[in-house]
């Protein structure tokens, strides 16, 4: 009966506390539903990417060549320990017009039992993904994807004429087999269907900004079967690696994995296969002047002699002729889209690993608030249990089992929000981003489970300790009333001009507050935490929104690049002049859509930009030195010039904040995110598909795009010459000019405009302008993510001042009563209560305003981004925003407790000692 009895008294005491119950609860499930949701979203996300990788085949590993490879290679390759497949890979590159402009396309074989490996087209790898129509099955047929028809205005079922371009390897292979003995090339192709590449997931219908991460000009990939591809030799070879499709392709053990196989790829065969090419290549064009001679040896004697001796220095020429063979291995990190998808929902994920923090440490604070508080009110209860025999292990589990119970509660419904609400959410926006088919929402066993007991154990923990001070007394010392906190001085009260002439209530008030230190703790920081993460999400939009103005404006010094072929320049330098619309010099410059890959095979897609002087990089843009941007003794904010000549070697530090010297300028988002620094070496390939070794000189400030900047001297001296130098503006160092940077006259709306109509010229493939581009910027990731921080933040701030303030009224019932037996209207108890709430509250908000600055600037430089780089950056209306959002929650608390005050008996509360 008495165990009974014991269990009808807690519920009772469980029902009374509803308020607490709930806070509790509430807390529990913002701050489950931050651990998991964001987390959840953005693993589904991966998941989802891993599921459609795999199930297309995508290699883990690429062999490319500069003169190409072939079955030989394929077999040595094949040979290697731990590669599961390996498949020889054919492209083509060809120009479409689009618009009146010739645009580049990738026609990429669709490889099946001929190409080197599988067993048919299901075992093939790089599968593209069939969205619509049907796979083109014989020459002539090809598969586009949704960006080309978007940009093109072609559909599925219509046809189009391409012109083969020579590729690299073509152009290097002196094999000696003409053109008629390789497979025919179709240049009049139908469209037989609309698939997704692999290489690139960004959604072209969604919500990506113009401006963010897309080059001067744009490639486009086609798809055909073996026979719609020409070419005797493999552009690239793929493989899968033994045991890496059971790995998630973004975890850290993939990656080992994979790298292990690259290692030994390097290491066991590379040398030797370059050496064999090269010298295959030799023996092949020895063999084509040997036939040479055998048909001259049935010349007359004269001809035949001056033949012989043409035939004989060219076969003393042909080890010069042909140059060494390099080969590039890489793994999926190189994949230009795949690193963007890994970053950007990294760069969210990360976000959700920052803010459950500082969830649970208010959780847990106001968890002990609202339990220390309700252990309090029932000291004498406690003592008569005590006293009646029962132990603290059953004393104390009417209060665990209650704040477990809350936040088992919440925290369930925590999980909802977390791996439904929040994840769905976050995969709408991704989903805009990137196109990848069969993303669903999945349960997380172990996450879920985990982020539950993680608030329980802190909340169960900090009511234990809101019980041992309590369990600790005596029966007797328990039952009998708390005596009152003993009033101090403060030290206002010793500022005697400000404390003459505060009023009576007003030194009441601060009194109060110095005596309740522990509730003083707990209001500033739980007030300051919530605040913080409004700022702290604010800024995070700030930095977003500032970005555009920051690059365009201050970094930029340009407002239009038009890029043209080279064989056009002339022509369009000479419209530019024409029209009128100059307000100066045009810079000639060198475009290449390219790629930049780390030392640890990380890469991302770059834009390169070679002008003829060093001195012209001043009027494309204001580069600046960032930290650890340069070599030798610098300052950050100084200004980098590179050296006209290209082997200058180490920097030159001179005595004015300027530095000269050789190699690339990199872009600080780029290096940002492949963790690139001055003085590092990088692979970088144009273009052209070629490849080569640079020298970072330096990282400049920047935040949106990737260029890289170098001269035209130091592209030649990596990727040779195009042409032979001449006195002509569109060729410098032997490298062809393709586009201009120029300023404009007029307003913007006039700029735009006028770059509007440039496009429309048949001789121009692309006119950009910066106008625009700050106009039409957006980043609506990272404002999604953003407004769903700042809302459970703010969800999160409502709850722990309506925890605070019931919490405060509750523990000063008897004063209040005795407030109203001495005649205080119920207003004055209000305003009485209310004001201490507001210092607090106000102080609060000081705290936590520069608190979300700080935390802002640690999230912001964690969003490592190939394409943009965040400078963290908070507007003065947004510290505005914060505190008046907080004010406001405090204000509608204070409308909730004032009818709990007005209810107060005076005669009840001050008999319920008795």
């Amino acid at each position: 009966m008495t165990g009974r009895a014991f269990v009808k008294d807690m519920l009772r005491c469980w029902l009374r506390s509803w308020k607490r119950f709930v806070s509790i609860a509430v807390i529990s499930l913002l701050g489950v539903a931050v651990l998991t949701g964001i987390y959840a979203g953005c693993r589904d996300m991966f998941r989802g990417a891993d599921r459609f990788y795999d199930a297309q085949g995508l290699r883990d590993i690429q062999v490319v060549s500069t003169l190409g490879l072939t079955s030989d290679d394929v077999d040595a390759l094949r040979a290697v320990d731990g590669v599961e497949t390996v498949q020889g890979m054919r492209s083509q590159s060809v120009k479409v017009p689009i618009d009146g402009a010739e645009k580049t396309v990738t026609i990429n074989e669709i490889a099946g039992d001929d190409a080197g490996g599988g067993s048919g087209d299901a075992d093939a790898l790089d599968r593209p993904y069939l969205e619509s129509g049907r796979m083109p099955t014989k020459a002539g047929e090809v598969a586009v994807t949704r960006k080309f028809l978007k940009d093109s205005g072609y559909k599925v079922g219509d046809k189009l004429t391409v012109t083969p371009v020579a590729t690299a390897v073509e152009s290097t292979d002196d094999s000696g087999d003409s053109a008629d003995d390789s497979p025919s090339f179709p240049t009049q192709l139908t469209i037989t269907g609309q698939v997704l590449d692999l290489a690139d997931l960004s959604n072209p219908d969604g919500i990506s900004s113009e401006a963010f991460r897309n080059n001067a000009a744009s490639d486009y990939a086609f798809f055909a079967p073996s026979d719609g591809v020409t070419g005797d030799v493999y552009t690239s070879i793929s493989l899968t690696v033994n045991g890496a499709k059971t790995e998630d392709t973004f975890s850290d053990r993939y990656d080992r994995t994979v790298r292990t196989v690259v290692d030994r790829i390097t290491e066991q065969i590379q040398s030797q296969r370059q050496k064999a090419r090269r010298q295959q290549l030799i023996d092949e064009a020895q063999r084509k002047i040997d036939d040479a001679r055998a048909k001259a040896s049935l010349q007359p004697a004269e001809v035949q002699a001056q033949v012989q001796a043409q035939l004989d220095k060219e076969s003393a020429q042909v080890p010069d002729k042909i140059a060494q063979a390099r080969w590039y291995v890489s793994t999926r990190s190189a994949i230009g889209g795949f690193s963007q998808l890994k970053s950007d929902v990294s760069s969210i994920e990360s976000i959700g690993r920052a803010f459950p923090v500082v969830f649970l440490t208010v959780a847990v604070l106001m968890s002990l608030t609202a339990m220390t508080r309700m252990v309090e009110e029932e000291r004498g209860l406690i003592g008569t249990y005590v006293g009646l025999g029962y132990g603290p292990a059953a004393i104390a589990a009417r209060y665990v089992l209650f704040a477990a119970l809350a936040c088992l509660i919440g925290g369930g419904l925590g999980l909802v929000a977390g791996f439904i609400g929040i994840p769905a959410f976050l995969l709408v926006v991704l989903q805009g981003l990137y196109t990848v088919p069969g993303v669903c929402l999945e349960y997380d066993w172990v996450y879920g489970s985990a982020g539950i007991a993680l608030f329980v154990v802190g909340i169960v923990v900090a009511t234990i300790v809101a019980c041992a001070g309590e369990l600790r007394q005596t029966p007797a010392a328990l039952m009998r009333p708390k005596a009152p906190k003993a009033g101090t001085r403060v030290l206002l009260e010793r500022v005697r001009p400000v404390w003459r002439r505060m009023g009576f209530l007003n030194k009441v008030t601060v009194r109060n507050i110095m005596r309740f230190k522990s509730r003083l703790i707990m209001t500033v920081g739980g007030v300051a935490g919530c605040t913080a993460l409004i700022v702290c999400g604010l800024a995070i939009n700030d930095s977003v929104d500032a970005i555009p103005a920051r690059q365009y404006q201050d970094i930029y010094r340009y407002d239009l690049m038009v890029v043209a072929d080279h064989d056009d320049l002339a022509a369009v330098e000479q419209r530019l002049r024409g029209d009128g619309k100059l307000d100066g010099a045009m810079t000639p410059a060198r475009i290449d859509n390219g790629e930049m890959t780390n030392a640890a095979d990380e890469s991302t897609t770059v834009q390169l930009v070679a002008v003829p002087a060093a001195g012209d990089l001043g009027r494309i843009a204001d580069l600046r030195v960032v930290a650890d941007g340069t070599m030798g003794d610098y300052h950050t904010g100084d200004e980098i010039k590179l050296g006209d000549t290209a082997g200058t070697g180490a920097a030159d530090v001179a005595d004015s904040p300027t530095f000269t010297g050789s190699g690339v300028i990199v872009s600080r988002s780029a290096a940002a995110s492949l963790g690139v620094k001055a003085g590092d070496e990088i692979t970088l390939r144009n273009g052209g598909s070629e490849r080569a070794e640079a020298r970072v000189y330096a990282v400049s400030e920047s935040v949106i795009g990737s260029d890289l900047y170098m001269t035209t001297a130091y592209y030649k001296q990596l990727f040779g010459a195009d042409a032979e130098d001449d006195a002509s503006d569109t060729v410098s160092d032997g490298v062809e000019l393709n586009a201009i940077y120029a300023n404009l006259k007029g307003s913007d709306d006039d700029q735009i405009d006028y770059a509007a109509k440039l496009g429309r010229d048949t001789k121009i493939l692309s006119a950009v302008s910066n106008a625009k581009l700050e106009r039409s910027f957006e980043f609506k990731l990272m404002a999604a993510v953003v407004a769903l921080i700042v809302g459970l933040a703010g969800g999160l701030a409502l709850v722990v001042l309506f925890t605070l303030a019931n919490t405060n009224v509750s523990e000063r019932v008897r004063e209040m009563a005795t407030l109203k037996v001495l005649g205080f209207y119920d207003r004055e108890v209000h305003t009485y209560v209310n004001k201490e709430m507001m210092i607090l509250t106000l102080v609060g908000i000081v705290v936590g305003l520069p608190l979300g600055r700080w935390v802002g600037g640690l999230l912001t430089a964690a969003l490592n981004m190939p394409g943009m780089y965040f400078e963290v950056h908070v507007q003065p209306v947004s510290y505005l925003i914060a505190a008046a959002v907080t004010l406001a929650f405090a204000l509608l608390v204070q409308l909730l407790t004032n009818p709990v005050l007005d209810r107060i008996d005076p005669a009840v509360s001050l008999k319920s000692i008795e």
